[in-house]
Formats: structure tokens, C-alpha cells, sequence
């Protein structure tokens, strides 16, 4: 059984999509790993697949924090790019949370995702 403190290593990412304009033009945001602080936005248009999940998002971000800390695990959800050969090749170089298929999304930023579309809602029917 985990306690407070193994929960505390797990580096929870997240992503959701937005549809910004009236065009259908939907735009993925992904929030960069970070403890404890805010951390930056990544936009991304179009699809993503596992090689683009790798090249825009898991080389450039999530190795170099991962890195940095030696006891992290890397917590997410069960999405076709998460799951790709290539990301999980790139990845079993890192201590990962293994989730059965159709498991829950366990992370907390889903709460966030879900307030900020609210609010964008909100903004646009006015």
C-alpha cells in the first residue's frame, strides 16, 4: 500500500484539448512536469501521435525534469500516444506508474483542465 510520502514522487503530466475560434480548429495543451510551482504552457496544434508525443514533448521536457530527479515516477494516462512503442521505448530509460487499460486518468490536473474550459466557455458566450 502507498502512503503520502511514495505519492509525492509521482510527476503527474497531463494534456487536454481546447477548440479555439468557431472553425472546430482544435488545439492541444500540454502542461510541463514541474513540483510544487507553475510551469509553462505547450501549444500544439494538429495530432499527436507517439513519434510527435516523443519529439515535442518527451525529449525536450519530460527527460531533462526527469533527470534531474533520480526518484521520480512518471504518471500518465493510457492515450494511443502515451502508449506507442516509441514513447515507451523513450521512457523505460525512467521509473514510470503502470496503469491497467481503461484505468482512470489519476492525475489532479484534470480538475484544472476541466475549471479553464469552463472559463473559456464562459468568456466566449458573452
Amino acid at each position: 500500500m502507498w502512503n503520502v510520502t511514495d505519492w509525492q514522487k509521482v510527476v503527474f503530466r497531463d494534456e487536454s484539448r481546447f477548440v479555439w475560434g468557431t472553425d472546430d480548429n482544435r488545439v492541444r495543451v500540454w502542461r510541463r512536469p514541474a513540483y510544487d510551482s507553475r510551469s509553462t504552457l505547450i501549444v500544439m496544434r494538429g495530432t499527436l501521435t507517439g513519434q510527435r508525443y516523443v519529439d515535442d514533448i518527451l525529449r525536450p521536457h519530460v527527460g531533462p525534469f526527469l533527470n534531474g530527479l533520480p526518484r521520480a515516477i512518471f504518471q500518465q494516462d493510457n492515450a494511443r500516444p502515451h502508449t506507442a512503442r516509441n514513447a515507451q521505448d523513450f521512457l523505460r530509460h525512467f521509473q514510470t506508474l503502470p496503469l491497467p487499460a481503461h484505468s482512470p486518468d489519476l492525475s489532479p490536473v484534470e480538475h484544472v483542465w476541466d475549471q479553464l474550459k469552463r472559463q473559456m466557455l464562459s468568456c466566449h458566450s458573452t
